[in-house]
């Protein structure tokens, strides 16, 4: 058993931490949260909107943003130009005869290629991504009525975002198109670029894009008895793995967290608190009491009764039920 749940009811947030670098990664923050925490997803999203937009990364790079538009990276393209009677570039012939065969016979009309700035390259898809992710923390934010509820926090959430969708719309940036995360050949090559410093506060903000909630910020959503669950969960599967069976890395699916055989649901998920929900072992729920310093072994059992739905129950009061757990758990599988 996991040396910190040696007490799993004086369980801090070292079980709700082993749980979170056990998640399979990568994750969509919402549902994971939700499912972990019993956070709803829409408070994971103006959350992470608020601490996203507001993040140093999200500063440094706002702040930056004039500097960088006057440094970006660009490369040559051309523009072909219908030309009379003059040379603008190098003339394209095999166009230029066609629209000379198509003007009468005219000899004056020259199609030419003329050269131009291009700023759609890896290094500007990456500066692009940077501001859309502030740009997108904000449009969660911008669902709460600035008169009704207002801090300092939404307030510059509010004015990051707005600045770098302004951004977008500079004449450099306008006509980049990117779907999605840029690619690692494009990270590796504007990280190693020689214009890397103009981009390195853009490469910092999608770092910060791939976990926008660290458990640390999260922490003061967790109340005590899921720190108390999330201890008896990690206990269940360190259990489970001493005994031979390899438990894959969590995740989150249909709002419960799923470890193998184990299946855990927030109470505040399912939100009637008389239908399942705890830890699931196959066919057998376990779980702590709702007041967790009931001691009465009865007692909790019959609550557990009230909302296992026919399962079997086991009630965890002290460490050693959790082996006891397991063992139910396998007698079940077996169908005795």
């Amino acid at each position: 058993m996991s040396a910190s749940l040696t007490d799993p009811f004086a369980a801090g947030m070292e079980p709700t931490a082993e749980l979170w670098r056990r998640l399979a990664r990568p994750f969509d923050l919402a549902s994971t949260v939700d499912a972990l925490l019993g956070l709803s997803p829409d408070v994971v999203d103006q959350l992470a909107g608020v601490l996203l937009a507001t993040c140093e990364e999200a500063e440094v790079l706002i702040d930056g943003m004039a500097k960088t538009l006057r440094n970006l990276k660009t490369a040559v393209g051309s523009d072909t130009e219908r030309c009379y009677g003059e040379l603008r570039g190098p003339v394209q012939w095999s166009e230029t005869l066609a629209a000379q065969a198509s003007s009468y016979g005219s000899r004056d009309v020259y199609i030419c290629s003329s050269p131009r700035r291009a700023y759609d390259i890896d290094e500007n898809r990456v500066l692009v991504c940077a501001l859309r992710a502030v740009a997108e923390a904000g449009s969660h934010i911008e669902k709460v009525d600035e008169e009704s509820y207002e801090d300092d926090g939404l307030r510059r959430a509010r004015q990051n975002a707005r600045a770098a969708r302004r951004y977008l719309d500079h004449r450099s940036l306008d006509g980049i198109r990117l779907e999605g995360m840029p690619s690692r050949r494009a990270l590796k090559r504007t990280r190693g670029g020689t214009r890397a410093a103009s981009y390195r506060a853009a490469l910092a903000m999608l770092e910060r894009v791939s976990e926008p909630l660290s458990l640390e910020e999260l922490s003061p959503y967790c109340d005590r008895r899921t720190r108390v669950q999330h201890g008896v969960l990690l206990g269940l599967i360190d259990e489970l793995e001493a005994r031979g069976l390899r438990v894959p890395s969590i995740r989150a699916e249909s709002g419960s967290l799923f470890a193998g055989p184990v299946e855990y649901i927030h109470p505040r998920r399912r939100g009637d608190r008389s239908r399942a929900h705890g830890i699931l072992i196959g066919n057998v729920l376990v779980d702590v009491p709702e007041r967790l310093k009931l001691r009465d072994r009865h007692q909790a059992v019959a609550e557990l009764e009230a909302r296992a739905q026919g399962r079997r129950v086991a009630a965890v009061l002290e460490a050693d039920d959790i082996t006891a757990a397991v063992d139910l758990a396998i007698v079940a599988a077996r169908g005795k």
